[in-house]
């Protein structure tokens, strides 16, 4: 079973929400969603944080919403600073968090296609509820990245039209790889946050590119695989529009995981229509929204 997507919307204090005014607000952001939005168990809380949580579906996909005391927890030994950096600087200079809304995918995805559809999803229902209770940060559990609440909603807005991004449901750390031959420093670039899509973390080998081309060309990559969802094999050829060929292998650990990885390399790309494009996705044929929820 694959780790399931989880927000986190932290409150300095606590309101009434319950699932109709959710299912409300989602219709509104969402228009084109209404006739697949339902309630599939009704529920809520009182401003004193007493009830229970409501769940509801975005198409086949269920989303449940909970309310418990204090800040999240990141089921780390680490504090939650260290692990999962505030967008607006440290937590301890800004007023304390009494409570968190827990927005939750309530079934196991099989195949990136369909992790893609439930992140959106919970992604949807957290845009939502950030209309309704004082959220302080959005805190996308798998990817450990804090967002701007209206940052996030803005993102998730753009999830019902066809070129959408998905960075902010992952989070990339670079690291010093050895020195190339000629004494010049490489970088190592590696994901948290794909393991939900593909069971496994991408890490690139290292490289003497500029930092900024790495970054560019990871995220396009990433968009990529989690968009269109090729099946990926070892030592696989991909072409992504208007990048470099890249190869994705399948290894049992990075160098800098050491659980299963898919390793990124990134090849120089040969001259316009002189080689076959493996792994090239077909034309899409409408909106991530109506993929999603079909």
């Amino acid at each position: 079973m694959r780790e399931r997507f989880v927000a986190f919307l932290p409150l300095t204090h606590s309101v009434d929400f319950a699932h109709d005014q959710i299912l409300a607000r989602l219709s509104g952001l969402f228009p084109s969603l209404m006739s697949k939005l339902r309630v599939v168990r009704a529920g809520g809380f009182a401003e004193g944080g007493e009830g229970g949580p409501c769940f509801l579906a975005v198409g086949p996909n269920v989303i449940s919403v909970h309310l418990h005391p204090g800040q999240p927890n990141l089921e780390s030994r680490e504090a939650l600073d260290l692990v999962c950096p505030a967008w607006f600087g440290l937590r301890s200079n800004f007023p304390r968090i009494h409570a968190h809304v827990v927005v939750r995918s309530e079934q196991d995805a099989n195949h990136p296609a369909e992790a893609l559809a439930i992140a959106a999803a919970v992604s949807m229902v957290a845009a939502a509820l950030i209309s309704i209770v004082p959220a302080e940060e959005i805190i996308w559990k798998t990817g450990e990245v804090s967002i701007e609440p209206q940052a996030f909603q803005r993102a998730a807005l753009r999830l019902t039209i066809p070129e959408i991004k998905v960075s902010h449901w992952l989070a990339w750390r670079s690291f010093v790889g050895p020195s190339s031959p000629q004494g010049v420093p490489s970088l190592i670039y590696h994901s948290k946050g794909l393991v939900p899509f593909f069971g496994r973390e991408l890490e690139t080998v290292p490289s003497i590119l500029p930092q900024a081309e790495m970054e560019k060309r990871v995220l396009a990559v990433t968009d990529f695989l989690i968009l269109h969802g090729p099946p990926i094999f070892d030592d696989m050829p991909l072409y992504v529009p208007e990048h470099d060929y890249v190869r994705v292998r399948l290894r049992d650990r990075g160098l800098i995981d050491p659980n299963p990885v898919l390793l990124l390399r990134i090849e120089a790309g040969p001259a316009a229509g002189t080689a076959p494009r493996h792994g090239q996705a077909l034309p899409a044929t409408g909106g991530f929204g109506r993929r999603a929820v079909r």
